[in-house]
């Protein structure tokens, strides 16, 4: 469980920068690329970050039965 959980994280991280850079691009670009303003890209952005780190703390604080 433990580990499950810890790449979910990895993956909700993940997902979080690569909307992050493509919010940071479309700033670059002038506010908009793909049709779509740089907000749409940095307010999902933080949502997953937090899913990740709450997700991290899961995992830690997770305690596993002993087989």
């Amino acid at each position: 469980m433990k580990n499950t959980l810890k790449n979910i994280a990895w993956l909700s991280g993940a997902i979080g920068i690569v909307m992050m850079i493509l919010g940071v691009i479309s700033v670059i670009a002038g506010g908009v690329l793909w049709n779509h303003m740089w907000s749409n890209y940095f307010y999902p952005a933080y949502n997953f970050l937090l899913l990740g780190i709450f997700l991290f703390l899961a995992s830690m604080v997770s305690k596993e039965p002993k087989a």
